[in-house]
């Protein structure tokens, strides 16, 4: 028989109490902190940019705990050159969360995420408090805080893409506004390219008509696409954009779609639904100049404002084994971005600033640093666009008429050129030349295994070097051993065609109204001219309108073959800007290939009624629910056809809950009231037109900020301290979260003292 004393027993009742406490003690602190704006490196090194939505995670971790900890939150602090920005601090979006014992960044929870939107500056930090207000028992609260330091957001600009629905007719007509507006045909392209901002509009220019098989005219719907962004959006008084993409009804391109150039600036692509948003992100990704790649991410993705959401309702968090958006026939489920098509366009130089200033926050492109800012190159001249289709298996170019375009760049020789394109004056004296390669864009984006078998020429020369007109255009190859065979040639016969008549007057069908006394019309016209051309040269016709008088043209038909000798086209008056006041007047610019002729009509009319401005929500996405306390950063849209880009001021936000909410294209709020909110954002123009679009939002509510700001676990006078101390500003005392600690928020913090 053994015998057990009783001091035995209390010792060992003591030792597995011991035990049992220190199983269970808890000790947090921060593991690792993340800062992505859609893909970010193992490093953390990643460039990142101002005025885009960030997601911070954080790791946290349990010092060898064994088991998984209930109730982890966090709060971030964010400094800009040593000052706290005023949307600090950030709660989080997802938290409190169950801590893992070995957290996963392949987990959207088993991080504590917070969203935010820093400024631009060479100097933020990220401090990170696990526990702040000490929620859970720890053992150890010296080791909550982390940060990551000296992290710089570069300026980049507000780039302008203008969208151009697709009137297919033979394959279904427009595609659907809804799929190609902001807020839904933008969505891929917003999540991996960052730049300042997507001025991303309508093309001002009227319905534009495709009636030839896309299988076989993809070339010169590429031409036709860089003409519009070139040559006919600037001459229309708009501002050029940096590219240009055109919206196909459905599918109806074997290729998905294609870029006229690697790099280049304009592309097409489909609206099936499955795809239409990643097609439209990779046409753009060969514009920056990426090739097609083999990649996956390597890194997880983030889809920081989950933007992808509609329609497809695609997760935020994209898995590392998930293929870059080069990747040549993928699906928008399929696809994310990799560090080379990520960190190209961040690098580009049509997306970098020259300088950084404070936006003055009008956004027309005048002073004040505007991101939109668009200067002329000095290098821009007049220049002679020769644009055709080069056949690769038959060797030969076809050309279209030449066109004359003002303050344009000439192209660029590239050495690894295939064909060489060269002028000529009148005596023979070589002008210029340019190499260029035509064999970027072969490789067919929806199979990488065929090669299409044209592909788009498009180089502008200039139309004068030293006083001398070009008279002639040489195509040739320039490699491999046929290098100096001629493809193609353009000249200059001696006589320009010339316009002997136009006129303009109501269309026999349709609703009309036609004053003769005002001279205004409205609905359906029709303007008709006739042309000749002693040399017997095929001829070539732009019919365009004018709102001022002659100072902007906006074309309305282009490259209209017509009938002999002249055209007439037909058009709804709905589909223009209307005039400013009696000046509405028509021109027909009329070609032969190479000389070219104008003739403005004599009258002049009042058209349209104007049309309010195109107004969008990019995001958040409608019926989305919020966290009390989180951020939400409410991101928006404004074009106009008669002011542009509008105004920040002129983009306002409000709340039916809370009112008004604030002004701008993007808006941090994070003190929304808990319940149902119908979010308005209204865009108003300059002659008092405005657009409203909604989103409901949901907000629930908890507990994320107890008042016990300094964490000794009751809420007393070392708590009133702090409050004091940010009396006034932002911080950890704002428990109501209005931006400022003042005496709303000490009323709650005596409602909760002791």
């Amino acid at each position: 028989m053994t015998v057990v004393s009783r001091s035995s027993v209390a010792l060992a009742g003591l030792t597995s109490l011991a035990l049992a406490a220190a199983a269970h003690a808890v000790d947090l602190s921060v593991l690792g902190i993340e800062v992505t704006q859609g893909w970010q490196s193992s490093t953390n090194g990643n460039t990142l940019v101002a005025r885009n939505a960030t997601v911070v995670r954080v790791r946290v971790s349990l010092n060898g705990q064994t088991t998984a900890q209930p109730g982890v939150d966090a709060v971030l602090r964010i400094y800009s050159n040593g000052v706290e920005i005023p949307s600090s601090p950030v709660y989080s979006t997802n938290g409190p969360i169950t801590a893992p014992v070995t957290p996963s960044a392949a987990s959207i929870d088993q991080t504590i995420n917070f969203l935010c939107v820093p400024p631009q500056s060479t100097d933020i930090d990220f401090v990170v408090t696990v526990n702040p207000f000490r929620a859970i028992a720890e053992t150890n609260y010296a080791n909550n805080s982390s940060s990551v330091n000296n992290k710089p957001f570069v300026c980049r600009k507000f780039v302008d893409l203008a969208y151009l629905p697709v009137n297919y007719t033979l394959g279904g007509g427009l595609p659907s506004a809804a799929l190609i507006e902001p807020g839904t045909g933008d969505s891929f392209l917003r999540g991996i390219y960052k730049v300042g901002d997507w001025n991303y509009h309508r093309s001002p220019l009227p319905t534009f008509n495709w009636t030839q098989n896309i299988e076989t005219s993809n070339t010169a719907l590429l031409t036709a696409l860089n003409d519009i962004r070139q040559n006919q959006i600037p001459a229309a008084g708009f501002a050029r954009p940096e590219f240009i993409y055109g919206w196909l009804p459905g599918n109806p391109f074997s290729g998905n779609g294609q870029a006229i150039g690697i790099p280049g600036a304009a592309a097409f692509g489909n609206t099936e639904s499955t795809r239409f948003q990643r097609t439209f992100a990779h046409e753009i990704g060969h514009c920056w100049g990426q090739q097609h790649n083999s990649q996956t991410l390597g890194s997880v993705g983030f889809d920081t404002e989950h933007l992808l959401r509609d329609p497809l309702n695609l997760a935020q968090l994209m898995p590392s084994t998930k293929n870059d958006v080069m990747v040549a026939g993928l699906l928008t489920s399929q696809a994310w971005v990799s560090s080379v098509t990520y960190n190209d366009a961040i690098s580009d130089a049509r997306s970098v600033c020259s300088g950084f200033a404070p936006s003055d926050g009008v956004g027309d492109g005048v002073g004040g640093g505007d991101a939109f800012d668009q200067s002329i190159d000095p290098a821009a001249t007049g220049v002679i666009r020769i644009a055709g289709v080069h056949d690769h298996l038959a060797r030969t170019v076809a050309l279209l008429p030449a066109a004359h375009h003002e303050l344009i760049v000439p192209t660029e020789d590239d050495p690894r050129g295939n064909l060489a394109v060269e002028s000529y004056s009148a005596d023979g004296a070589l002008l210029a030349s340019v190499r260029v390669d035509t064999r970027s864009c072969r490789e067919s984006c929806a199979d990488p295994k065929h090669l299409h078998r044209t592909t788009p020429l498009y180089v502008n020369l200039p139309r004068w070097v030293k006083g001398v007109e070009a008279a002639r255009v040489v195509v040739m190859e320039c490699s491999g051993k046929s290098a100096g065979r001629v493809l193609a040639t353009l000249e200059r016969t001696p006589s320009s065609p010339v316009v002997t008549a136009l006129s303009v007057a109501p269309a026999a069908a349709g609703p009309v109204a036609f004053d003769p006394n005002t001279g205004r019309l409205t609905g359906e016209i029709r303007v008709a001219w006739t042309a000749t051309d002693a040399d017997g040269d095929a001829l070539t016709a732009d019919l365009l309108y004018s709102p001022d008088g002659g100072n902007a043209w906006i074309p309305l038909k282009v490259g209209d073959a017509g009938r002999a000798g002249g055209g007439e086209f037909v058009f709804d008056s709905a589909e223009i800007p209307a005039s400013r006041g009696h000046n509405g007047r028509f021109r027909v610019d009329v070609s032969d290939g190479m000389n070219s002729s104008d003739h403005e009509g004599s009258q002049s009319f009042m058209l349209g009624n104007g049309a309010p401005p195109d107004v969008h929500v990019i995001g958040p996405n409608s019926n989305t629910t919020f966290k009390q306390g989180a951020t939400v950063f409410l991101h928006g849209s404004a074009w106009d056809l008669d002011d542009q880009l509008l105004p920040e001021t002129s983009i306002a936000w409000t709340s039916s809950l809370d009112g008004a909410l604030g002004t701008g294209r993007q808006l941090v709020v994070r003190d929304l009231s808990v319940g149902t909110h119908t979010i308005t954002l209204r865009g108003t123009d300059s002659g008092g037109l405005f657009t409203e679009k909604t989103i409901t939002l949901a907000v629930t509510a908890r507990e994320f900020n107890n008042g016990d700001f300094d964490g000794d676990g009751a809420i007393g006078g070392g708590d009133l301290a702090v409050l004091l101390s940010e009396w006034g500003g932002p911080g950890l005392s704002d428990l109501n979260l209005d931006g400022v600690a003042d005496a709303s928020d000490l009323a709650m913090l005596l409602s909760r003292w002791g």
